[in-house]
């Protein structure tokens, strides 16, 4: 996970994991982060002079029409326009990423969509449509740019929360997200659902035994329960607390009230003591 305090360490620590992971190689591939109207990019060779290894000081600044802030435009990775095409379409989005995933590559070498196999990508990107690619395009064009920015549109006009994703034919991908670390997700957990794929077909082939359909659409709603905590125990269930002392469990949910009265998360043993203590002392007196 990027430290997205400091931006530009940010975009080399991404870059860096990337390339340790095989989802970027010595060939290219570039990084930004927008900020308010500020966009911090990668330079042009990150990967071919740098093996990904880049410093802070690296990072070029620009405004959102790529007039340098820090640094020297020229420097600025040759694939920029897509980046910036990507900002001015979706004001929502914060980080571009364009990497060389090897596995996505091989569907994008056959033209051929991506379906969700793995839960990751069916909760993190989508569970409704496919990963596609665009046509081919000259690299680092207006072309590639227009048409990154046409697929996007297209997966929010299917899922408005579709993660945007997209395969560049015998190049790479793109992914942008709210965040760097959104971003980079997007591209790791494709990758891994196009290894899945590639696996089970050198695996089952046309095995009729094998059953590759999906058996339960999985639902926005159902993915946002995710995240949701859970009681791991029914109420009433007696065990050994942290202490080793013998206790009820008492779930939060069904134990909200007690009495009539907002639950203050005192025990009933808890109160007989108190209780006790108090009547002794009012004896005591």
């Amino acid at each position: 996970m990027a430290n997205t305090r400091n931006i530009r360490k940010a975009l080399c620590e991404i870059g860096k994991l990337c390339f340790d992971r095989n989802l970027l190689d010595s060939s290219g591939g570039n990084i930004s982060i927008r900020d308010e109207d500020k966009v911090y990019i990668t330079p042009r060779q990150a990967g071919e002079h740098h093996q990904w290894s880049i410093e802070e000081d690296m990072i070029i600044v620009t405004d959102m029409c790529k007039v340098p802030v820090i640094g020297d435009s020229d420097k600025i990775t040759r694939e920029a326009i897509c980046h910036y095409y990507i900002y001015h379409a979706f004001p929502d989005i914060r980080a571009v990423l364009h990497a060389h995933p090897p596995y996505m590559m091989t569907f994008g070498s056959a033209h051929m969509d991506i379906p969700a196999v793995s839960e990751g990508t069916r909760c993190v990107i989508s569970p409704k449509i496919p990963i596609t690619h665009i046509e081919e395009s000259v690299p680092g064009s207006e072309q590639q740019a227009v048409r990154i920015v046409e697929n996007f549109k297209w997966r929010r006009s299917r899922d408005p929360e579709a993660g945007l994703i997209c395969g560049i034919p015998f190049h790479g991908v793109f992914s942008a997200a709210a965040d760097l670390n959104y971003a980079y997700l997007y591209v790791e957990v494709a990758e891994t659902n196009c290894k899945i794929l590639i696996n089970r077909q050198i695996m089952f082939g046309n095995n009729p035994k094998a059953d590759f359909s999906i058996h339960h659409d999985i639902s926005r709603e159902e993915i946002s329960t995710i995240a949701q905590s859970k009681e791991v125990c029914p109420s009433g269930l007696r065990y050994r607390d942290a202490f080793g002392n013998e206790t009820t469990y008492k779930s939060s949910e069904n134990d909200r009230f007690l009495s009539g009265q907002q639950h203050t998360g005192i025990s009933e043993d808890m109160v007989s003591k108190i209780t006790y203590e108090v009547l002794k002392k009012i004896k005591g007196n």
